[in-house]
């Protein structure tokens, strides 16, 4: 996918091993580089000739901040994260893909937000967080922020002043797991037992409905949803972002079937898939065996992609005419109801009918 180089304007080091970039964006993109909270970043990097490219989710919020910002913790053995962190300097310039992804849904009415984040995933949970209480729309926010010490919190001035700017609507909860005595908040880790001993207090703080957005490693993620599930809440009410995730199912068993709300399409052999990028049209045949992205970027499609695994979700996508076939795994990312809209991971899907079409850009 097309990407655009974006200055960076000013570079803040958070702690010792993660930076807040905030990017420019010239006037003539401002369009494209319109974001949702929670929405992340594509940035792409030529690492000694070979290409990578990573997302970031964004921390910074719609219509509060005037700039992009990105925060990027540094992980063992990431090159991009790396270079990011101890390389790039004010003035450089990053090649970056326009904003992505599907996180945070508009609530129909007002909610308690339980939003639980562990280290830096506190980024688009911040995002989301501030977003939602500068809205006017009446939600009560609960912000339960799990990190080893004190000097190891990211974003720490922005998550207290939202606390005090907002103290009728937004309660903060700061857990350490390896803080000194003079940590006087709670200890531990958001972990099963936290979050039930916890629970009541965080119903009770609140007469409106309950739902959870959480970002963080993968078992920190899967002990809360269980431990939410098991308190009473749904899990449609449950949503999370991953950034480490690794898929798990069995190529072999039958997938999940997608099917275009308006044109479900002719049952057959495929035979032609359209895809929408970027306002243009491109077309591609397809061969047995192959998922809808490899069979797209055979034809040299401009269409977004990353890790070609399911895991980073860049190939989000809405299926507009036509059926599909996607992996279970697609559940990691995407629940059942954004498959009921449509939407679908393009490199775990391949088609059911004779066309299909599939817009990456109605997302």
């Amino acid at each position: 996918m097309a990407t655009y180089p974006l200055k960076v304007h000013e570079k803040r080091m958070e702690c010792d091993d993660t930076a807040s970039l905030w990017l420019d964006v010239p006037q003539d993109l401002t369009g494209a580089f319109t974001y949702r909270p929670g929405q992340f970043l594509t940035v792409e990097n030529d690492d000694g000739g070979e290409l990578i490219a990573r997302q970031y989710s964004l921390s910074s919020c719609p219509g509060a901040h005037a700039k992009l910002r990105i925060t990027v913790k540094k992980i063992e053995g990431g090159r991009m994260s790396a270079w990011l962190v101890d390389r790039t300097q004010e003035g450089d310039y990053l090649d970056v893909q326009i904003p992505r992804g599907r996180f945070f849904k508009d609530l129909d009415a007002p909610h308690h937000v339980l939003m639980l984040a562990a280290g830096s995933g506190i980024a688009p949970i911040l995002s989301i967080g501030r977003w939602l209480l500068e809205s006017a729309q009446g939600h009560a926010v609960t912000i339960v922020y799990g990190n080893r010490t004190p000097e190891t919190v990211i974003l720490a001035d922005e998550v207290a002043e939202i606390a005090e700017r907002h103290a009728d609507s937004c309660r903060v909860e700061q857990v350490m797991s390896r803080a000194d005595d003079s940590w006087t908040g709670a200890r531990g880790r958001i972990d099963r037992a936290y979050i039930e001993a916890r629970f009541d207090d965080w119903r009770a703080a609140s007469d409106l409905p309950m739902v959870v957005y959480m970002c963080g490693p993968e078992g920190f993620m899967d002990s809360a949803e269980s431990a939410l599930m098991g308190a009473g809440l749904p899990s449609g009410a449950i949503h999370r972002e991953s950034f480490d995730m690794i898929l798990e199912d069995d190529e072999t068993k039958p997938g999940l079937e997608v099917t275009a709300e308006d044109d479900t399409g002719e049952e057959g052999p495929t035979s032609r898939i359209v895809a929408i990028v970027g306002g243009e049209e491109y077309e591609a045949d397809w061969q047995e065996g192959e998922d809808i992205l490899s069979a797209l970027l055979r034809a040299e499609a401009d269409v977004p992609f990353s890790c070609q695994e399911g895991t980073c979700s860049s190939c989000i996508s809405k299926l507009t005419a036509g059926k599909v076939e996607v992996r279970p795994g697609v559940l990691q990312t995407l629940r059942k109801d954004d498959l009921e809209e449509g939407l679908t991971l393009a490199c775990l899907s391949r088609p059911l009918t004779r066309n299909i079409r599939i817009d990456f850009d109605e997302i």
